[in-house]
């Protein structure tokens, strides 16, 4: 995952009812619309699943008249892979500069 995949997918979770939407869909797959709506008007709700969709975060499924959607694993697998990769990058950059300051 590059870095403006992992902005785009971190900016769509950043959203409170766009991470409800995904805890939802993650215990519950196949959901439609109207499962997720929460009181929400349905305009706004379809809105934040567009959000979702665009990022990759979540995956629409047409069922007759209604679509579902489910969580694309690997799109989350990517963004834990990347954000593993920026902690070790961290992590190197902090020892770099220890060793820097305290030679010997």
């Amino acid at each position: 995952m590059t870095d403006d995949e992992a902005l785009k997918v971190l900016l769509a979770l950043g959203d409170p009812a766009r991470f409800e939407i995904l805890r939802k869909v993650v215990e519950a797959s196949g959901l439609s619309l109207s499962d997720l709506r929460s009181g929400k008007a349905a305009s706004t709700t379809s809105h934040h699943i567009k959000l979702l969709v665009d990022a990759g975060v979540l995956q629409p499924t047409r069922d007759g008249k209604h679509i579902r959607y489910n969580v694309r694993q690997a799109t989350l697998a990517s963004l834990a892979e990347w954000a593993s990769a920026q902690a070790e990058l961290a992590t190197l950059n902090q020892i770099t500069e220890y060793l820097l300051a305290n030679p010997g």
